[in-house]
């Protein structure tokens, strides 16, 4: 859980842009209809053994299959929803979740920051409005936060609370 300080306040906080889920879950409704494919031509590889032992052992394999996908989704689902980046009136905290038990957690104290660019590449980032933004601290650090929505009103924000530190 975040802990904030005294009269600290979150201002932004930012998940990764939708269209950075259409790829794996693509990937995902290709999966889901490759058995419909498979148990159309089952009969073709099957007509010798007994149906009830067919029957059975494809129920098996299936339900294994959708769950795996299932899995497969779910996985998905908490790394895009986990990942995010919270803007406060302090400090900059990046919250990387890898896989289910492994969370990286950075933070960049707002005075630090020098430089905030915004990069918006190609033609689907410029009409969905998403992209990375770059920020540049005081120790030659840059710290990068990508395929976000929001962006010029992030770096306004960042800009103008760095401003004020």
């Amino acid at each position: 859980m975040l802990k904030l300080r005294e009269n600290e306040k979150i201002l932004l906080v930012l998940h990764k842009h939708w269209f950075e889920l259409t790829g794996p879950v693509a990937t995902f409704l290709i999966l889901l209809i490759i058995p419909s494919v498979a148990l159309s031509f089952l009969p073709l590889f099957t007509g010798s053994f007994d149906e009830a032992l067919v029957t059975s052992t494809t129920n098996f394999f299936l339900a294994l299959y959708i769950m795996i996908l299932i899995i497969f989704l779910f996985l998905l689902w908490t790394d895009y929803f986990l990942d995010m980046w919270i803007i406060t009136t302090e400090r900059i905290i990046d919250i990387e979740q890898n896989g289910l038990f492994k969370r990286d957690i950075a933070e960049i104290p707002l005075r630090h920051v020098q430089d905030v660019t915004v990069e918006i590449h190609g033609i689907i980032e410029t009409f969905l409005k998403f992209g990375t933004i770059k920020i540049q601290t005081a120790g030659e650090r840059e710290f990068h936060i990508r395929n976000v929505p929001n962006l010029y009103e992030a770096k306004e924000i960042i800009l103008e609370y760095s401003s004020r530190q």
